[in-house]
């Protein structure tokens, strides 16, 4: 096997319509993509997308793998208060039917917040929670069984936010049964060293032999706070605290692993370039022909 294993691609915008997406896919030639299936800010359940199978038929075209969604900002699986975990479950429900429809094979969601009931407790709950998202899924699917998979993604620790550490973040996903998306600047917020090439190399072998091979994505984000931090804050790559020498490092520990990026959107010129610095950070242009 010889060339670059990640895939790299980014967030893109889906409110313009999917078709739009896919143009960007092209013009930015991602071989990845993530989207919100509905307003994140909001409680207000995903719309059905009239463009959907286009979309499904040009991401499978253009061989863009894995299709990827974001989840509300609002759910809490992990909350203290029973009416809040319930609304967090259906909306996730929601989202990983809608998802599935315009042909999205991950949701990544948020670990959430035990709010100072201490992580048992809120781990308890955010496991309950997964398992409570996927069986409504199920029956909202209904004839089609179209759902698509929930991965938990890590947190910069602040306040009471669970999932801070690769050790809690493997329990997370070894109890529920699902799989990890993993935040840089959120761990570098978190206080894992991504300081050097070796440095970078390590905290990817940690990740490694905590979670194995249930690490589904990266959220690949330089970081616009400081290791430690735990203040949330993304950056273009090479405009944080992460030197560009460090992410090749990362890579080399995490084969195989799509990259996502959630850096702040620079118009076209500025997101290709973006994109062409990290594939090259990751191994170079060229993608493994086996497509790792």
């Amino acid at each position: 096997m010889s060339g670059r294993t990640n895939r790299i691609g980014r967030h893109l915008q889906a409110s313009g319509g999917l078709k739009k997406t896919l143009a960007a896919i092209e013009n930015l030639e991602c071989e990845t993509v993530q989207v919100f299936v509905s307003n994140p800010q909001g409680w207000a359940d995903p719309i059905t997308r009239l463009d959907a199978e286009d979309f499904v038929r040009g991401c499978r075209e253009a061989g863009i793998y894995p299709v990827v969604a974001h989840a509300k900002y609002l759910i809490n699986l992990a909350s203290p208060k029973p009416d809040h975990r319930e609304r967090s479950a259906q909306a996730l429900a929601r989202e990983l039917v809608a998802a599935a429809d315009i042909g999205a094979h991950l949701v990544v969601v948020h670990s959430g917040s035990h709010g100072g009931d201490g992580e048992e407790a809120g781990m308890d709950r955010l496991v309950e929670g997964l398992d409570r998202a996927r069986e409504l899924a199920a029956g909202y699917a209904g004839a089609s069984g179209r759902v698509a998979e929930p991965v938990v993604e890590n947190s910069v620790g602040a306040g009471t936010q669970l999932c801070l550490t690769f050790d809690s973040l493997a329990e997370a996903v070894r109890r529920a049964g699902v799989r990890a998306c993993v935040d840089t600047a959120h761990a570098h917020a978190a206080g894992y060293d991504l300081s050097t090439t070796e440095r970078a190399r390590e905290v990817g072998e940690e990740l490694r032999a905590k979670a194995g091979d249930n690490v589904a994505l990266i959220h690949l984000n330089d970081a616009k706070n400081g290791m430690g931090s735990h203040r949330d804050g993304h950056r273009r790559i090479g405009e944080g605290h992460v030197p560009e020498s460090s992410w090749p490092g990362l890579f080399a520990a995490l084969p195989g692993v799509p990259v996502v990026m959630e850096t702040p959107y620079g118009g076209l010129e500025v997101d290709a370039e973006q994109v062409r610095l990290v594939k090259e950070l990751a191994g170079g242009l060229p993608l493994a022909p086996d497509g790792v």
